[in-house]
């Protein structure tokens, strides 16, 4: 009999479908469950969920950007010569 894990967030699928991240990941493309959703053990075993974290939690950026910095309006016009 195959054993089942649940989900306890939303997981979602790469481009290539190689890897599971987190919803907030830049990479993420399809979801692949949701929360309270059983999983097979093999796809959590073959995406690394079953050591709590999938594999994309550790790699590259972690979804987030640096934000540009704001530009200082306060600066005055420069002297007419």
């Amino acid at each position: 009999m195959s054993e089942r894990i649940t989900a306890d967030r939303r997981l979602y699928l790469v481009e290539d479908r190689s890897r599971v991240v987190v919803e907030d990941d830049l990479d993420a493309r399809w979801l692949y469950c949701v929360p309270g959703q059983p999983i097979p053990r093999a796809e959590a075993e073959r995406y690394g969920l079953l050591d709590g974290s999938p594999k994309g939690d550790s790699e590259g950026d972690g979804g987030t950007k640096q934000a540009r910095p704001v530009a200082n309006k306060a600066r005055g016009r420069a002297a007419d010569k």
